[in-house]
């Protein structure tokens, strides 16, 4: 009997409490445990973006994974799947940085990161070295910024005619850059080279054949002309003391070889100042760095 008055007792008293109680505390509940998870989001961000900035590579990635794998539906997803990507590229993982580029494209392409997720992808093809392939991504996009990857990537391969052509048609407003007008600066201004540069570089060449092309920084090709030459002259040498019959020869084609060179030196004259303004151009790239052009900042 006094178990059945128990029952009764609970049944009448304690399980209508315990349902009021539950109906009034699970709002309370609930909002707590969504307090609990941003906390715990933010914390792990935080964590991950301070291994990241310190150089610990591994902890970062295990850090940011976490992320991915509690929250797999969180509106910042994407630019998790890029701060993978860039610690990926800044611990030396070229191809693992460039699949977590190409999927932060390709998985959230309706996103508010699309377009700087598209450009981080541009950039990271350009700076890895990859020009042509940097070329082939910015014209298959529309915007803009790409043209500027195109701008940097011919500017690298030494396509200069091109590059003008594009300066040319590049937007004037709505995408301002510091290179562009640099650019236009470099291209306004005539390189001259120094006469007496010029006229010495004649000089040595008729004096020590392969001299001249060392003189307008053509290293390797003034050094094989020396080393043509003063072989050739050997060859005649030697002719002429133990094969007198092939002296001939041999001292024509060493003739023939130092008139090519005085040939060569000329047009070595006329190569430096083009070649002066593609090594100014590629400075520019290096000044200016792609990323700081496109306002690409660290995404951690």
């Amino acid at each position: 009997m006094p178990v059945f008055y128990i029952k009764k007792f609970i049944r009448k008293y304690i399980l209508p409490v315990i349902c009021v109680l539950f109906i009034f505390l699970k709002p309370a509940y609930s909002q707590a445990l969504q307090f609990d998870g941003l906390d715990i989001k933010k914390n792990i961000l935080q964590v991950a973006d301070h291994y990241a900035h310190t150089g610990e590579y591994h902890n970062a990635i295990l850090q940011y994974y976490e992320y991915l794998y509690r929250f797999p539906q969180d509106t910042l997803i994407p630019n998790i799947t890029i701060r993978i990507a860039t610690v990926y590229r800044k611990s030396g993982k070229m191809k693992l940085a460039e699949d977590y580029y190409r999927q932060a494209v390709e998985k959230f392409p309706h996103t508010k990161y699309d377009l700087e997720n598209r450009l981080r992808l541009g950039a990271f093809i350009y700076e890895k070295g990859d020009y042509e392939g940097a070329i082939t991504y910015a014209l298959s996009q529309k915007e803009d910024p790409f043209r500027l990857i195109e701008i940097y990537s011919l500017i690298r391969l030494e396509e200069i005619d091109i590059v003008d052509s594009l300066v040319g048609q590049f937007p004037s407003e709505g995408f301002s850059t510091e290179i562009i007008p640099e650019y236009i600066n470099f291209r306004d201004c005539e390189t001259v080279l120094n006469w007496k540069k010029k006229w010495g570089a004649y000089a040595l060449s008729a004096v020590f054949p392969g001299g001249g092309r060392i003189l307008m920084d053509e290293y390797r090709d003034g050094v094989l002309t020396v080393v043509g030459f003063w072989g050739m002259v050997k060859v005649a040498a030697y002719a002429f003391k133990y094969h007198p019959a092939f002296y001939y020869y041999t001292a024509t084609g060493a003739l023939i070889y130092y008139g090519l060179n005085l040939y060569s030196t000329y047009f070595s004259v006329r190569r430096y100042p083009d070649r002066i303004m593609k090594q100014s151009l590629n400075s520019l790239t290096e000044i200016y760095p792609l990323s700081g052009q496109l306002r690409l900042e660290s995404p951690f």
